[in-house]
């Protein structure tokens, strides 16, 4: 059963989703963004994404370290020289520019698995299933396929342990070769499946005509509450940033990272739009303690 904040209407969770990423992409000030990044986490954590979180560290942490580590080896912009690597200057500028660009990623990623967890198949279908058919069920299948290949080439391994094939054992040529043989197996098994699908769905007409719904929404008061309330927050986040506020300069001086005068405004406005899905999400947990403490 849907709760918190999945169990508002999907129009504005969506548009929380699309505004999120758009301001996510047009502020460049740290705190504007680490802001953003740690309510978004708090969120994924309260949609019980937390072991989908930790999965994605383990990959994205190593990754992030060396991008950041290699940008000042290639952009030598900034005035604050920290040494000469090959006669080129690595400058203070160019690593944080580094860490900025890892997280700012890092918001993005973390985003989508928010999404993916609010945003369910059926949702996602029945916001633009009936007005694009065939492109809603790509994106649907699309969100869907990373984690289901996973899982079967999960399920093949364990079979294919029994015949000796194993790409954690043996010298490299046969990891190798062994790796080939699953990617083989995993490539034909999706493939046949693909072709099942399309042949089924063509079967049942599928985009022929007008198309049912496995659930139906209705925007109720609550919900149009909530979508009036990130409208006015979302169009306050554009004003302030097309007056000038959220921009940090990192070239070709680094700036000062604070908040002042009106700023403190934009980043409150700015603030309270990514914490509404989490203040939904910790009201209904209050109230939910609450409840089971009277009874």
């Amino acid at each position: 059963m849907s709760s918190g904040f999945r169990s508002f209407h999907p129009f504005p969770c969506f548009f929380f989703y699309l505004g999120a990423l758009t301001l996510g992409t047009m502020v460049t000030h740290p705190i504007y963004i680490l802001t953003l990044l740690l309510l978004l986490v708090l969120l994924a954590v309260l949609n019980q994404e937390l072991q989908t979180l930790i999965g994605m560290l383990k990959f994205y942490l190593p990754v992030s370290l060396l991008y950041a580590l290699v940008n000042p080896l290639f952009s030598h912009r900034g005035s604050h020289i920290l040494f000469y690597f090959w006669d080129q200057p690595v400058t203070v500028e160019s690593f944080a520019y580094g860490i900025y660009a890892t997280v700012n990623l890092l918001v993005i990623v973390v985003l989508f698995i928010s999404f993916n967890a609010v945003i369910t198949p059926a949702r996602f279908l029945y916001l633009f299933g009936s007005i694009f058919p065939k492109i809603g069920l790509l994106i649907v299948m699309s969100m869907r396929f990373v984690p289901l290949l996973k899982r079967r080439l999960t399920e093949i391994s364990l079979v294919q342990k029994m015949k000796g094939i194993d790409v954690g054992q043996g010298n490299l040529r046969k990891r190798v070769t062994d790796g080939m043989k699953l990617l083989q197996i995993l490539l034909t098994l999706s493939l046949e499946e693909a072709l099942q699908t399309a042949d089924a769905m063509k079967a049942k007409g599928y985009g022929s005509g007008s198309r049912g719904r496995y659930e139906e929404f209705v925007m109720r008061p609550r919900d149009w509450g909530l979508f009036g309330l990130l409208c006015g927050l979302f169009a306050g986040c554009i004003v302030f940033r097309l007056l000038g506020f959220g921009i940090y300069r990192i070239f070709p001086t680094l700036g000062a990272v604070s908040l002042q005068g009106w700023e403190t405004l934009s980043y409150a406005c700015f603030a309270l739009f990514a914490a509404v899905p989490v203040i939904v999400e910790v009201k209904e947990a209050w109230m939910w303690r609450s409840w089971k403490y009277k009874n």
